[in-house]
């Protein structure tokens, strides 16, 4: 082996030592798309705390003091209600005893297998947002009348606002179902945000708090998904999706209830986003021509993330720009660890999965062109 940096043009044992091996890279590599995920976490949160006092305080401007609290507006008083019925724990608990009941009774093992999951991620996301609650003492939201709190461990009620459990508990629930039976997976993570959402239109808790609770409930369901040695790459993937979903939700709370940037520097980043979206779709058609070719499912996972970077960057807002930007860097290093082997899939699984995409980024654009500012907080 010849070594340009060897005056004799040989490899030395202490050459050799000093090159990184593959699972040395692989380590590197998922540590650092640990961290981005965390980083765009960590935007999130910083941006959509900005929205916990306008959206409390809209919130209370539609709520009648009756002898319980009432929202006036009939949309956001059945999706408080129902929300609230579906979170609850026992009901929750209650759906992974029927699956245990149906496995049981139809002889099902792998519904089985899902239905004890579903319980283990329960306790999981039910222990550690309760021990955060009471750890965080953050007061609910009737109780704050600024943006001031101060974190004290306390066991008093209403100063346990951090994380909702309801959400925590339901994401959960949501993800082991979502993993297991990835075709009803939308459905439960749509009802998952459903209880999110009832949970800051019923006053009880600010969206950082339903942001919380749905991070940990990810990490919890990843974890009971897994074998207990695979934690450590259990909590990486939940932290991945975790940051992917809360950079989306952040990006749309965004545009809803902000105009666009004026000036030279939203010009700017309308032409980046422009760009980014349009490579993102050159390659897509290069994904299509060559379905099936090796390297094509890289090409798939970087278009999908250029045009999501794209459609934040047309947001007009670092903060959003940096949340997505994290998240979509964690995913592309998770990428690069993974083997590029596809597996051939069905022509109609095929166009189904690129008509989500392409009707998705319909609809992004859309709301990006006639939604912005449409929500009555700033």
């Amino acid at each position: 082996m010849i070594s340009s940096g060897n005056p004799g043009g040989l490899v030395t044992d202490r050459d050799l030592r000093n090159v990184p091996s593959p699972a040395s890279r692989n380590r590197i590599s998922s540590i650092a798309a640990a961290g981005c995920s965390c980083a765009a976490l960590a935007v999130s949160f910083l941006g959509l705390a900005q929205f916990d006092l306008p959206i409390t305080k809209y919130v209370r401007s539609v709520t009648i003091h009756l002898p319980w609290d009432q929202l006036t507006i009939p949309w956001m008083a059945f999706t408080s209600n129902a929300g609230d019925w579906i979170g609850q724990g026992w009901r929750l608990a209650a759906l992974s005893l029927l699956l245990l009941l149906g496995a049981w009774a139809f002889e099902k093992p792998t519904v089985k297998i899902v239905a004890i999951q579903t319980l283990i991620a329960h306790g999981i996301a039910a222990l550690l947002a309760n021990g955060l609650k009471h750890l965080i003492g953050r007061p609910r939201p009737k109780f704050v009348h600024s943006g001031d709190w101060q974190m004290t461990l306390t066991w008093a009620s209403g100063l346990d606002s951090f994380p909702s459990g309801h959400s925590t508990v339901t994401f959960a629930v949501a993800m082991v179902l979502a993993k297991r039976f990835p075709l009803f997976g939308p459905l439960g993570i749509v009802i998952a945000l459903f209880v999110a959402l009832s949970r800051v239109l019923r006053g009880s808790h600010f969206p950082t708090d339903v942001l919380g609770g749905a991070v940990i409930g990810i990490l919890s369901g990843f974890i009971a998904t897994a074998p207990l040695r695979q934690w450590r790459t259990s909590i990486q993937d939940g932290l991945r999706h975790a940051a992917m979903g809360a950079s989306a939700l952040f990006a749309l709370l965004w545009v809803l209830s902000r105009r666009m940037e004026d000036g030279m520097v939203g010009i700017l980043f309308l032409t980046l986003g422009v760009a980014a979206v349009a490579g993102g779709l050159w390659i897509r058609k290069t994904h299509w021509i060559r379905r099936g070719g090796i390297g094509v499912s890289r090409l798939s996972e970087l278009s999908t993330l250029l045009i999501a970077y794209g459609l934040a960057a047309m947001t007009t807002s670092p903060l959003v720009i940096s949340s997505v930007g994290f998240a979509c860097i964690g995913s592309w290093l998770h990428a690069l660890d993974r083997n590029d082997d596809q597996a051939e899939e069905s022509p109609g699984w095929f166009v189904m999965r690129e008509s989500i995409l392409i009707g998705g980024l319909a609809l992004a654009i859309l709301i990006l062109v006639d939604g912005r500012g449409v929500l009555p907080f700033q």
